[in-house]
Formats: structure tokens, C-alpha cells, sequence
């Protein structure tokens, strides 16, 4: 069987086509956990619907206790369903434990696994993806956001301006959380419901996190160490995540990396808001900063981006110490050459 996606896995739960076991990985809490949301509300539809749902952690509980509550039958209903997160933890033995219910699943329970990766070479994969469904559930392209921000607020019945949405996408970031969280924002505000506009979202959708990623990046435009670490140091009080903070301020490199080949190619203001993905009025500043970047340190604050989240991911080292590695190795002076090319 394939691996699917979120949007294929909504379609199959639509059709009421439940599998005995599931297995969601990837990098997208949000998407796992709405997954799991829409396989819960199809899965249980009628009788004792807490006597019918287990959500454990792994390592919380025995997996052999587990095993016995998957095969324990449903209370007045036709199926139970259990939850087991952070399944990647789960070492082989319990794997071991596990397997006669992977060979022959349960066709009273519904067996949902959600974690942060999957390996496939391994033999409960293949398992697994042969008596199971697979849902690969990656965090979306920051050029694929705006059809999630659009979905989101769908969901939530708000019919939100194209500018505004692209708005929104600036002021908040990636993080489907906090998009959605601020959607909310939104909906309690509009209690007229009507169109939401650019207007609307500055007045609700705090701007505090964006400023901090324009303060930044100019004092790292500035060579300047110690604005850019208290830059950081706000951005991240102000509730973003390590990692969350690091692909904000990638996104706002890569925006100024095409508003300076908008400019090399002649286009207007208009046609490099548009060829970019942001609202007018943010552009002068992205066109002010952009002249204080040449492309060799553009290409060279990508890659230490790079580094940064590949280390932030993998490395027991303090968040903090990689981050302020990478603003000491940002902040240096370019050559005259390098300038020059501004």
C-alpha cells in the first residue's frame, strides 16, 4: 500500500474507509494530531465513547498491558480505538510484543501509531505498511502555505482578503499551530462575519514576532552581534521555538534573496510583491534590507541556517549555544569585494 498524505487520508475517512491500523509520521504536529482527530470522530460514533478510547505515550505503559487493552473488546460499540505517540521511541522487544496484533490486526480496535519518522527498511514496517495505512505527514513548503492558511480559516467559516492572507502567513510564520491559533483570534473578533481584511489582522494578530525577525536580520544586515543576539533573545519570548525561530528567519532570507533578483531583473514594486508573496506595505523594508545583503552572504546565512536546524534537531547541546553560534558566525565582515556586490 502507498504512503499517503493528509488530504488523502481526509478523503478515505470521508468514504467512512477506516483501516485496523494507521501509522502518521513526520515533522508536522499539527497535521498528526489532526489526523488523529479525524480517524477518533469517524472511528467513534455511537455507545460509551471513553470506555472505548486509550491514548498512551511510549514508555508510559507496559506495551503488553497495551497489547491486552487493543484486544479487549469494545463497550456497546462496534470499535475501540487506541492511540500510541511518539511510537519511534518504542524499542525492538516491544515491537516484538506488538507484532502477532501487527500480523493479524483486531477487527474490533482501530490501532493508531503517531511519530516523528518511520523507518521502512525495518520488518514491522513492512508490516505494518502491508496490514496498515501509512500517512506521511510532512510540514508544508513555505510556498504551500497559503492554500493550508485558506483551508484552516475554511474550517473555521472565515472568508479572509487574498492580501490578508498573505498577511497572515507574514506575520505568523509556518507553524500551523500558531496559524491556526491566531485564526481564532480572528473568528472570536469577527462577530459579524464578514470578509476579513489587512486591516483587521493587524488590529488582532500580534506584529511584536515579525518585528523582531526585521530588527534582527537588519542588525545581522549591520554586523551588529550584540542587537542581533537581544533580537533573537526577543524573538523567542515572544513564544517561538528554537526551530520555529530559525525557519522564520530562513524565510525572511529567502524573501530578500528574491526581492534583490526582482530588482536585478527591472520589475516594479507591484510585480516583486507579487513574485514574492508579500503585501506592499511590507516591502519597502524588505527593499531596504535587501540592499545591505550581497548574495554571497545571503548564501552563506542559508547555509549556517541549515547547519543551525540540522543541529537543533539532532544535538544535546543547548538550543542556545547553536543559536548563538549562528549569529557570531553571521555577523562577520564581508570583504570589499563581497561588498561591492551589494
Amino acid at each position: 500500500m502507498s504512503t499517503m498524505d493528509f488530504r488523502q487520508l481526509q478523503m478515505k475517512v470521508d468514504k467512512n474507509q477506516i483501516d485496523n491500523i494507521y501509522f502518521l509520521y513526520g515533522d508536522e504536529p499539527f497535521l498528526i494530531d489532526k489526523s488523529i482527530e479525524l480517524i477518533k470522530a469517524c472511528v467513534l460514533t455511537e455507545g460509551l465513547l471513553d470506555f472505548n478510547s486509550d491514548s498512551f505515550y511510549a514508555g508510559e505503559k507496559s506495551v503488553s498491558a497495551i497489547k491486552d487493552i487493543i484486544e479487549t473488546l469494545p463497550v456497546m460499540s462496534p470499535k475501540r480505538l487506541v492511540i500510541l505517540k511518539q511510537a519511534h521511541l518504542l524499542k525492538e522487544q516491544d515491537w516484538n510484543t506488538l507484532l502477532p496484533i501487527l500480523e493479524n490486526p483486531v477487527d474490533t480496535t482501530t490501532l493508531v501509531f503517531s511519530a516523528e519518522k518511520m523507518d521502512k527498511r525495518k520488518k514491522v514496517s513492512k508490516i505494518i505498511e502491508k496490514n496498515g495505512t501509512l500517512v506521511e505527514l510532512k510540514r508544508p513548503y513555505d510556498n504551500k502555505l497559503l492554500p493550508w492558511i485558506t483551508y484552516l480559516a475554511t474550517e473555521l467559516n472565515l472568508q479572509i482578503e487574498a492580501d490578508a492572507l498573505r498577511l497572515i502567513h507574514q506575520l505568523v510564520g509556518s507553524n500551523l499551530y500558531e496559524i491556526h491559533n491566531e485564526l481564532k483570534k480572528l473568528k472570536s473578533f469577527n462577530k459579524q462575519d464578514v470578509k476579513i481584511t489587512s486591516e483587521v489582522v493587524l488590529s488582532v494578530v500580534s506584529k511584536s514576532r515579525v518585528l523582531s525577525v526585521f530588527d534582527l536580520t537588519n542588525a545581522i544586515g549591520r554586523n551588529d552581534k550584540i542587537s542581533a543576539l537581544t533580537c533573537l533573545a526577543n524573538l523567542l519570548d515572544h513564544g517561538h521555538s528554537e526551530i520555529g525561530s530559525v525557519q522564520l528567519i530562513a524565510r525572511h532570507i529567502r524573501i530578500l534573496a528574491q526581492v534583490k533578483e526582482g530588482v536585478t531583473l527591472g520589475m516594479n514594486q507591484s510585480q516583486i510583491a507579487s513574485k514574492v508573496g508579500v503585501p506592499q506595505f511590507f516591502l519597502k523594508d524588505y527593499l531596504m534590507q535587501s540592499r545591505q545583503w550581497s548574495q554571497k552572504k545571503i548564501e552563506r546565512t542559508i547555509q549556517a541556517l541549515y547547519d543551525t536546524d540540522k543541529a537543533l534537531k539532532s544535538s544535546p547541546v543547548s538550543a542556545s549555544i547553536w543559536l548563538e553560534n549562528f549569529v557570531l558566525s553571521t555577523c562577520q565582515e564581508e570583504s570589499p569585494m563581497a561588498k561591492s556586490l551589494l
